[in-house]
């Protein structure tokens, strides 16, 4: 009976869908979701460059810094986003300047206690 008790809450766990709270016109939505959102373009990287679209201002996160890393968690790439950069919402990283060779990385966009990170594939 036991089991047939935690069976069912572990299915009900699953099920339950999140409910984020309804963002009004004045809140950004990086905020209503608790970090700096980002996309990457490409992603796979085929070229010679890159771009972090931001997705929220200088405003709400002032130190934001872009951190690179390695399969093995080692740091190959940091910069801090530049006023231009928030003004145009997008971050160029050339891959020669990054040192990026072919293969898996991860992108961080960190502010204070916020981070958040997405995979990047270079070919």
């Amino acid at each position: 009976m036991r089991l047939y008790l935690l069976l069912i809450a572990l299915f009900a766990s699953f099920t339950v869908k999140a409910h984020y709270p309804v963002s009004s016109p004045d809140v950004p939505v990086s905020a209503v979701l608790g970090g700096p959102g980002f996309t990457l373009n490409p992603n796979p990287v085929n070229g010679t460059v890159f771009f972090v679209n931001l997705e929220f201002t200088e405003a709400e996160y002032p130190d934001t810094k872009i951190i690179i890393t390695n399969v093995l968690g080692q740091v190959v790439y940091t910069a801090p986003v530049r006023k231009t950069e928030f003004a145009v919402g997008k971050v160029r990283i050339d891959l020669g300047e990054a040192r990026l060779d072919k293969g898996v990385y991860f992108v961080q966009v960190s502010s204070g206690e916020f981070t958040k990170t997405q995979k990047l594939a270079v070919r």
